[in-house]
């Protein structure tokens, strides 16, 4: 497979789960834990995709999104939302910002890699 998936997350225990579930699947991960470094981290790992928290401390993931999306470099990368949010106007606001899907907590292993082989899929389609 050879893809790499940035994994960002404040909550230790969830990258675990997300680092343990994607390397399974065959993916390269990189992992961060707030949004402080992303734009570092892409630029280091020049991801393939991006699984994105939103709740997070300092730089949330709604700024994060945000400068992913206005960034040129960075613009092209799917990101995928894993979020506790769950209402319309959360989902509606992500897909309006750029995001390409979303997933809300707790989501299962098999959820999270369809949605990740859907994003990577049509990225590759583009």
């Amino acid at each position: 497979m050879g893809e790499t998936v940035l994994v960002v997350d404040d909550t230790a225990e969830i990258r675990m789960l997300l680092v343990a579930t994607l390397q399974q699947a065959g993916y390269e991960v990189v992992e961060a834990s707030d949004g402080s470094g992303v734009m570092k981290w892409v630029e280091d790992a020049n991801p393939d995709a991006i699984i994105l928290d939103l709740m997070m401390p300092g730089i949330d993931g709604w700024e994060t999104l945000e400068l992913l999306k206005a960034t040129e470099d960075t613009k092209h990368i799917p990101v995928i939302i894993s979020s506790a949010l769950r209402g319309d106007e959360d989902l509606a606001r992500a897909r309006k910002m750029g995001a390409h899907d979303y997933v809300t907590k707790p989501w299962s292993a098999a959820t999270l890699l369809e949605r990740l082989r859907w994003a990577l899929s049509s990225e590759k389609a583009a």
